[in-house]
């Protein structure tokens, strides 16, 4: 058996293979943009579990808890008044205290980069039932509050509060 006899690719073989791998991965791969989807799925769902988070700590705190959307970013707050001794003149309400997100030093929620947050109603309040309020005005919404996060919209129900 000679040197030719052998199995196995040729030099030319392992180039030609070698150089149309590489120019598939040059054409191919910045089209594909992996992370920035994650990021944006990510980011839609820490804002849709920051939402149900502050509503399930005004239901067990009985208090009012308020988010309020700037920029693309989001920050919780809870009120330290007795919800008994409200009004509706007594809106705006005060709401003094930061409410740390569970797993977070902070009240937070930041977008990562080119994730956009727009909320149909903010500043958003939850009632120590759980049903969302305007925070400005204390009055009970008409129809259901919009987060559009990145594309995505996350609801939150006028009557119940529930967040899909």
């Amino acid at each position: 058996m000679g040197l030719r006899g052998g199995r196995g690719f040729t030099m030319i073989e392992l180039i030609t293979i070698l150089l149309l791998v590489g120019i598939m991965a040059f054409v191919a791969l910045p089209r594909v943009d992996l992370l920035r989807g994650f990021d944006e799925i990510g980011y839609r769902d820490k804002v849709r579990s920051t939402i149900e988070y502050a509503r399930k700590s005004a239901v067990a705190q009985r208090r009012h808890v308020r988010l309020t959307t700037a920029g693309n970013g989001m920050t919780v707050e809870i009120s330290s008044l007795d919800p008994d001794t409200l009004t509706p003149a007594s809106w705006p309400i005060a709401f003094a205290r930061a409410l740390a997100l569970p797993g977070s030093a902070s009240n937070a929620v930041t977008p990562p980069a080119g994730g956009t947050l727009v909320a149909s109603v903010s500043p958003l309040a939850f009632d120590p039932l759980g049903r969302p309020l305007n925070a400005t005005t204390g009055a009970a919404l008409a129809a259901a509050a919009t987060f559009t996060v990145s594309g995505s919209v996350v609801t939150v129900e006028a009557e119940t509060g529930h967040v899909h």
